[in-house]
């Protein structure tokens, strides 16, 4: 079997430490049942078949890039299409040398990256037309209808379903015995033994779904929380550091890692290894204290950023209610007593939500860059099952406009008139850059 981690199609993009788990979760699924797999990831900028050196900090950086023509529906955007990822003729190249697979699995995360899963099909047909193709991921769980639409072409397999039930799916095709239900998450780590690449960087998580209700976010509607245990968690760690000896960041993708009822033994444990430790999701500033500030920076935490979103104190008890500004205001004052360097903290802030005025957004940076920490803008998109997604599914105006590749957080104001102005959004980034500049200046 060969799993292949698609290009993204898009106006910006970097690899923020971005590594496809759901597929790595899957492969590690079948290799327990003896089935041989090999990947193809198209984002992994380690690839030796690729000069690609564009390292920065903790081993982020930018990918290949190549500008390509728009679909139609992006033909009014005023704003590059771009390719992420290989070149596309060392990927025929790959594909070409693989020799002897029955099937294919492909994963979508983002609903408005669908476009680059969709080409990386139409090259795979180039070399295997016949052989089945299966589809999975985010995308085809929360948007499983357009997903058979736009792929039934290529005759793709969509499987709109998560974990076991995913792979019992796939399995069913073949007439082979399904597995039986169990703990997959606690039993099974990440493929990583299948990237033959020199990774200075690996994704990993200790919790599934978020027990929070905020209502720009799809996560709990997909996944059960659910916390797996600090031995798993090391012992994870661990293969994978032997797997791959260069790398230098370990990155943990939760949504909730705060959460763990035994969070202190597990942060006390990762002070065994030598490397970086990043938290990029969001994570809960509300449950900072000094105890677990000073146990992040014993184990080697660098970058962490504090789900914040924004500003309004109504906005904020309207969107989840997990955070206020009291919260991180405590949240940053122990990350100062816990000596912990502040240019690696950051908070995110939400751009555009609907009802969202735009001096609510210049009061949240001022208020960022007042405790010291880095603001970090998150463009606000409509997530297919979220409650904003439901309100502008019932607005009559806005039915042309519900294409995932519409629904990119880049190309809303294009279209979207009840947000934010193009020049109100480029006037606020560029009050943002001129305060960054003046910081690293100062």
């Amino acid at each position: 079997m060969l799993i292949v981690n698609p290009y993204i199609y898009d106006s910006a993009a970097y690899d923020f430490w971005l590594k496809p788990l759901g597929l790595l979760y899957v492969a590690s699924i079948l290799q327990k049942r003896d089935i041989e797999v090999e990947m193809i990831d198209l984002l992994d900028r380690y690839d030796e078949s690729i000069d690609n050196n564009k390292e920065k900090d903790y081993s982020t950086g930018k990918f290949c890039t190549e500008v390509v023509d728009k679909p139609d529906i992006l033909k009014f955007i005023p704003r590059d299409f771009k390719r992420y990822g290989m070149p596309v003729d060392i990927f025929r190249e790959k594909l070409k040398n693989i020799r002897e697979i029955d099937a294919i699995f492909i994963g979508v995360t983002l609903t408005y990256w669908y476009y680059g899963g969709l080409k990386t099909v139409e090259i795979i047909r180039e070399f295997f037309p016949e052989i089945p193709i299966f589809l999975g991921g985010i995308y085809t769980n929360i948007y499983k209808n357009h997903a058979v639409d736009v792929f039934s072409k290529f005759n793709v397999k969509v499987i709109s379903k998560i974990g076991i039930e995913a792979v019992n799916e796939f399995l069913d095709f073949f007439s082979m015995n399904k597995i039986d239900n169990y703990n997959w998450f606690e039993m099974n780590d990440p493929a990583y033994n299948l990237y033959k690449s020199n990774l200075k960087y690996a994704v990993i998580t200790t919790s599934l779904g978020c027990p929070y209700k905020c209502s720009y976010c799809v996560t709990p509607k997909m996944w059960r929380y659910q916390v797996r245990s600090n031995y798993m968690v090391i012992k994870n760690i661990e293969n994978i550091l032997n797997i791959h000896n260069n790398i230098k960041d370990i990155v943990f993708f939760d949504d909730a890692f705060l959460l763990n009822k035994d969070l202190d033994d597990l942060l006390i444990s990762l002070k065994s290894f030598n490397i970086n430790f990043h938290l990029p999701n969001g994570i809960h500033a509300k449950i900072v204290n000094s105890r677990n500030s000073k146990l992040l920076k014993n184990a080697g935490f660098r970058v962490i950023k504090l789900g914040y979103e924004t500003y309004d104190e109504e906005n904020q008890k309207i969107t989840g209610n997990k955070v206020n500004n009291a919260d991180l205001i405590n949240a940053v004052e122990c990350f100062k007593g816990a000596g912990m360097d502040l240019k690696d903290i950051g908070a995110y802030v939400l751009l555009n939500l609907p009802g969202q005025k735009i001096d609510e957004m210049y009061k949240a940076i001022d208020f960022c860059f007042k405790l010291g920490i880095n603001p970090n803008i998150n463009e606000f998109t409509f997530i297919p099952g979220t409650d904003e997604y439901k309100k502008l599914l019932f607005n009559e105006k806005y039915k042309l406009f519900l294409d995932p590749l519409l629904l990119n957080n880049t190309y809303i104001p294009y279209w979207y008139d009840e947000g934010l102005s193009i020049d109100e959004i480029k006037k606020f980034k560029n009050y943002l850059s001129a305060y960054k500049r003046k910081n690293a200046g100062g």
